[in-house]
């Protein structure tokens, strides 16, 4: 796509002045082709509007979003070297990449607030996060993802990253529980201390792992996705009575 000045600001949702302001400042690099007088610009600049954007309602200020860009690009893609895709504009990853992808540690810092690292910390501790230096490596893009779309319902990330551990947790009692019956089973047919020797007790061993952790998996799926739906239930029952209490609201016995 190519742009007009106008037709890029509207369609990035701001105004011509500050296109103008970007390019002055080094934000936004300045268009190299023209249709008569008028500039020409391209959907990489509205990317990079985007981008900047997505920044200043974070809290970045013009003057640090400069700063930062002079630090980073080094003729690369700005998104290909910031991740900012994954880190800004799509929260905190999009729904497409699971590889692990690496975003500068003062931009993650600046995203969580003013110095806390121990939030930072946490999600390495968790292994959603490797610190690697000045950068972050986010190993899970899609689950921070969640986390980041939480967020934006108003969830603090505190509390979501406790909720996180606090199902860790019950989670690695499961599989602890599945593969202590996993050895016990072991044990029972072969004895203490056996191996497998040939190419049939491996295939036969590796195939009752598996098949003991798809039944790992879906049961936990399943019984969780009952389990919500129950809980919903209950807990929105007693919400609407104590709402309609509150307002006075005769409610009918069930």
């Amino acid at each position: 796509m190519e742009y007009r000045i106008d037709e890029l600001a509207r369609a990035a949702g701001t105004t011509t002045r500050n296109v103008r302001a970007y390019v002055e400042r080094g934000l936004l690099p300045p268009s190299t082709k023209k249709d008569g007088r008028a500039l020409i610009y391209d959907d990489s600049h509205l990317e990079r509007l985007k981008i900047i954007d997505a920044l200043l309602q974070r809290g970045f200020t013009t003057a640090h979003i400069a700063d930062f860009i002079t630090s980073w690009e080094t003729g690369k893609n700005l998104t290909e070297i910031l991740g900012l895709q994954h880190a800004v504009t799509a929260t905190w990853g999009n729904s497409e990449p699971t590889e692990p992808f690496e975003v500068p540690r003062e931009l993650v810092e600046n995203f969580l607030g003013s110095g806390d690292t121990e939030l930072l910390q946490r999600l390495a501790e968790m292994g959603l996060v490797r610190l690697h230096g000045d950068n972050v490596v986010f190993t899970e893009p899609k689950l921070l993802d969640t986390f980041g779309d939480l967020h934006g319902y108003g969830f603090e990330l505190r509390r979501i990253i406790d909720l996180f551990a606090g199902i860790t947790e019950h989670v690695e009692d499961i599989a602890k529980m599945m593969i202590t019956e996993a050895k016990t089973q072991i044990t029972r047919q072969h004895g203490v201390g056996w191996l497998p020797e040939t190419d049939d007790d491996i295939a036969a061993l590796t195939a009752m792992l598996n098949d003991l952790r798809e039944l790992g998996v879906a049961s936990v799926q399943n019984r969780l996705a009952i389990a919500l739906d129950k809980t919903l239930k209950d807990e929105l029952g007693d919400y609407l009575a104590a709402a309609a209490a509150k307002h006075g609201v005769p409610t009918t016995p069930s």
